[in-house]
């Protein structure tokens, strides 16, 4: 069906030969890998916090405990790096440690431990760079090994659990207001509008299992990551409302804008002219609007004036992504910080993408060059490409970002949906023929490992399932009526 196949059973070797002071450098990749095998080669035997843990507090230590303390002590960086102090490194006996300050609540961190072991342990099968942490990542130096080791975890809640106002909105006449959003009970959620029934039209929250949690007569046009708010992006309104249909704020119209991947502000662009300069802004719900800074993209000469979009809003990572495109073509693309508006990360795209999409903390984006050719996936702020997909037009990432789900490209436009998990290019869950869609919106599960995929043909008939890491795939029963996801 594609040629991953072909890819996956030859080996992949890159030598890369360069004069250093040490002499060449090697770079080996092989083609899968795993955290466990990057520790056995870096004699490590556990770390912590561990990959994958939740509720880590915002101040604390990363340890990593060796089988014996090596001969050079590693490096230990955090991403994002916005305001977070790493200090005090000691040992504890075989144990490596430092302390940690400044971390932002509910928020991803990816830890990166560098270790320049001056003992090579050979294995060259277990050397790797793959996915999401690019667990397997080492590079040889004379007769010096380089390991890289990878892992992720997300920090706890500072939020009390006690409701309260979130949000503070001077009332309009004529429109009832409620100053916080639906019930600390509501679940997170997936919206669409249609009806089962012909002639008549409901907006439908279901729970990330697929059970129907709300119905709502009317609501907005795009839904928050979480589910638990709606914005009507309808011109002219600016409203906000909570799961229950209550309104719950509104937002400054600043165009285009999108959620925050915290579900509580948006980040929006300025257009005072034309042309630049552009500013990026946070819109709260109550109707502030804070500055963050200019956006200034890399034109290429000659080209048209690009205009501007976001393709990514992440409070939790504090740093935005936004792209510059003309004539249907990506010439441009930078990462913004949100904390104090500085450009992390900036690129120009001499042969330019045709599609592009990010994760939801700008950590990986992808970038798509030409039709149903391939898909390179960009780690950032780094900028290297770490990953490439073939026969998909990647529309989302899964919340770790491991996961990319979108359209299979055909001769004459889409032939289904799938999701692939990016770093050994494996199908986790296809749908061909959907029918034909002519549209395939991906939303990711905050939080989770889970996606929902939703397709529609020309007539808007389309089906809605929600697809997890595994690959476990549930229908929702959104009937034979054109019906329409708000994401």
């Amino acid at each position: 069906m594609k040629n991953w196949a072909k890819q996956l059973t030859g080996a992949v070797l890159v030598l890369v030969f360069a004069l250093a002071v040490g002499g060449f450098v090697m770079i080996l990749r092989a083609q899968q890998g795993s955290l466990a095998s990057t520790m056995a080669a870096a004699h490590i035997r556990a770390v912590s916090p561990p990959d994958g843990a939740t509720n880590v507090p915002l101040s604390g230590e990363i340890r990593a405990e060796y089988m014996s303390r090596p001969a050079k002590d590693p490096t230990i960086k955090l991403d994002p790096p916005a305001g977070v102090t790493l200090d005090n490194p000691h040992w504890d006996g075989p144990t490596f440690v430092i302390d940690y300050h400044g971390l932002r609540d509910s928020s991803l961190y990816h830890v990166e431990l560098d270790q320049d072991d001056s003992a090579p342990t050979g294995g060259g099968s277990d050397v790797t760079q793959t996915g999401q942490h690019k667990q397997n990542d080492s590079t040889q130096n004379g007769g010096h090994t380089q390991i890289k080791v990878r892992w992720s975890f997300r920090t706890g809640s500072l939020h009390a659990v006690t409701p309260k106002p979130v949000v503070s909105v001077t009332p309009k006449p004529g429109i009832s207001v409620t100053p916080s959003p639906s019930s600390p009970a509501t679940p997170d959620l997936i919206w669409y509008s249609g009806s089962r029934v012909p002639g008549t039209i409901a907006f439908n929250g279901i729970d990330w299992n697929g059970k129907q949690v709300k119905t709502l007569n009317r609501a907005g046009t795009v839904q928050s990551p979480d589910g638990r708010r709606i914005y009507n992006s309808m011109t002219p309104s600016t409203d906000i409302y909570d799961a229950d249909g209550n309104r719950a704020g509104t937002v400054a119209s600043y165009s285009p804008s999108m959620w925050a991947d915290d579900s509580r502000q948006f980040c929006g662009i300025t257009y005072q002219t034309g042309s630049a300069p552009r500013n990026l802004v946070l819109m709260a719900l109550d109707g502030g609007v804070r500055t963050v800074g200019p956006i200034t993209l890399q034109d290429l000469a000659g080209k048209p004036v690009q205009e501007v979009a976001l393709a990514a809003c992440s409070d939790l990572a504090g740093r935005a992504v936004v792209v510059g495109a003309s004539n249907g073509f990506l010439w441009s693309m930078a990462m913004i910080s949100l904390t104090d508006g500085s450009v992390i990360y900036q690129t120009k795209y001499p042969n330019p993408p045709t599609h592009f999409a990010a994760s939801h903390d700008g950590h990986y984006v992808a970038e798509q060059y030409g039709g149903a050719s391939a898909t390179l996936i960009r780690e950032l702020p780094g900028g290297n490409v770490v990953g490439q997909v073939t026969g998909i037009t990647v529309q989302g990432f899964s919340w770790d970002g491991s996961l990319v789900a979108g359209g299979i490209p055909g001769n004459s436009g889409l032939t289904g949906a799938e999701v692939i998990r990016w770093q050994n290019r494996q199908v986790v869950w296809n749908r061909c023929g959907c029918p034909s869609p002519v549209q395939v919106s991906v939303i990711a599960q905050p939080d989770g490992s889970k996606l929902a995929v939703a397709t529609a043909d020309r007539n808007l008939v389309g089906t809605l399932v929600i697809v997890d890491a595994n690959g476990a795939a549930q229908s929702v029963p959104v009937g034979n009526q054109p019906f329409r996801p708000l994401f």
